[in-house]
């Protein structure tokens, strides 16, 4: 006698033709089979047929191990269903009627009857190739990040050694080198030379073999060296002997980084000795020079500069240019003409010495900016003392001036004069005959001394 639990049993639920669960079993989107206790397919669904490639009717009556790849995979689902009923989510390659081959997930269930005996199996077979290639896809994603995340913690670690001032040039070189190993695979095995102006560095344990990868160093469009990589043994070939295309463009972001560093010291060289130059010429200048910050404090000076005002250099460095003033209004005037147009040539400017004594001066100056253009901080001032030209040239328009005067009073002398043939008279303006050294007086500052000639002593004396 059979017990009537109200439970429909299985065969009924999935291989009627009536009932919700057809149609759940039909509409499912997930591959449905069912088989009896001897392993033969009794149902599966469209979804199923989908995913063997094969007609409804080619499906129930097979052998449902045929639908494995692996053997073994059929005999531990199957074995497992028969002797312990249990369920457990196994994944198995399934072959397709076509003879091609589906990675799936299979989860396995026992149909009991009302008396609770086994009456068959089912399980619900999902495609899960799509999420298999995504996985390979992710773990291949996952593999080249966390080569890009080693790749960009090594490019920090040489930024940090490329950007931290003042160490030697050779300390910056061997520590980028050192840590060029560790770009590519096989870091084990590898070494590396950088050769810059025919000098040569090398890594750890260094050899020269066949295996390498080489990449120009270029500073300022010319190749001043290059950065070599060498496997110290064979290694599989890849996309540039045993290198990857990746290690290529990662030797080359190194080489050009390098670059940056040669053209870097090179500028530092050619400023050194452009400071040398300048700081040379400064000093040796005839000229008075000196710094002087917006707000007047001098900051620095040359030689000619202290000789001119007298001051030391502990007490010129520092102070306020005010006092060298000797007119207070004067730097006021130079300070907004030169920040209206950025440069003076030959302001003139009367100036006092330490002691006291004043010069007329000549300034020739320019504004001093802070970097990037952020406004003005300061000038720089060339200062040339010109009281004694200016004296000489104060004295030649003196003289210049006499000259005229002088000139003025001869004036009547230009022209005819006239003079009596026989006494030797001169007439003047108002017809009045006069001496000759009279009128000469008369007319210029000339002053006559009265004496004889050599010939006219020898007639008065015979005479």
């Amino acid at each position: 006698m059979s017990r009537n639990t109200g439970k429909k049993p299985p065969a009924e639920r999935f291989g009627q033709d009536t009932g919700t669960y057809r149609f759940f079993f039909e509409a499912s989107r997930d591959a449905f089979i069912s088989w009896d206790v001897s392993g033969r397919i009794t149902h599966a669904n469209p979804a199923c047929t989908e995913l063997l490639g094969a007609e409804p009717d080619d499906i129930p009556g097979k052998d449902i191990a045929s639908l494995f790849a692996d053997a073994g995979d059929a005999a531990q689902v199957l074995r497992g269903l028969q002797q312990e009923g249990e369920a457990v989510i196994r994944k198995a390659c399934i072959v397709r009627k076509d003879k091609g081959k589906v990675d799936c997930e299979i989860s396995p269930h026992v149909h009991r009857d009302d008396r609770g005996r086994i009456a068959g199996y089912g399980a619900v077979i999902r495609d899960i190739s799509g999420q298999k290639m995504n996985d390979e896809e992710l773990a291949r994603k996952t593999g080249e990040l966390s080569k890009r995340v080693r790749e960009l913690g090594i490019l920090y670690e040489i930024s940090a050694i490329i950007d931290r001032r003042g160490r030697p040039y050779p300390e910056i070189i061997q520590g980028v080198l050192d840590l060029i190993p560790r770009v590519v695979t096989y870091h084990d095995a590898a070494c590396a030379r950088i050769t810059i102006d025919s000098e040569e560095y090398h890594s750890e344990d260094f050899r020269q073999t066949p295996w390498h990868m080489k990449s120009d160093i270029t500073a300022r469009c010319n190749v001043v060296g290059s950065l070599e990589v060498f496997y110290r043994e064979e290694r599989p070939a890849a996309f540039e002997g045993p290198f990857t295309k990746e290690e290529r463009g990662f030797i080359d972001n190194i080489a050009s980084r390098l670059g940056r560093v040669v053209a870097r010291k090179r500028g530092e060289e050619m400023l050194v000795e452009s400071e040398e130059r300048y700081r040379s010429l400064f000093e040796d200048s005839r000229d008075a020079i000196y710094t002087v910050s917006r707000d007047g404090i001098i900051l620095d000076a040359n030689g000619a500069a202290m000789r001119l005002f007298g001051y030391g250099a502990a007490e010129m460095i520092g102070m306020n240019v005010q006092p060298l003033y000797a007119e207070p209004g004067v730097r006021n005037d130079f300070q907004r003409e030169i920040e209206e147009k950025g440069s003076v040539r030959n302001f003139e400017v009367t100036l006092r010495k330490k002691n006291g004594e004043v010069m007329d001066c000549l300034y020739t100056s320019s504004v001093r900016r802070a970097p990037g253009d952020a406004g003005i901080i300061g000038y720089h001032c060339i200062i040339r003392d010109i009281t004694e030209s200016k004296r000489t040239e104060q004295e030649k328009q003196r003289l210049i001036d006499d000259l005229k005067v002088a000139l003025d009073k001869i004036r009547t002398l230009k022209g005819l004069i006239p003079i009596c043939a026989s006494c030797k008279r001169i007439r003047d303006d108002k017809g009045y005959w006069n001496q000759l050294e009279e009128y000469l007086e008369a007319q210029t500052e000339a002053v006559f001394s009265h004496g004889l000639c050599p010939e006219c002593q020898r007639r008065f004396e015979e005479e």
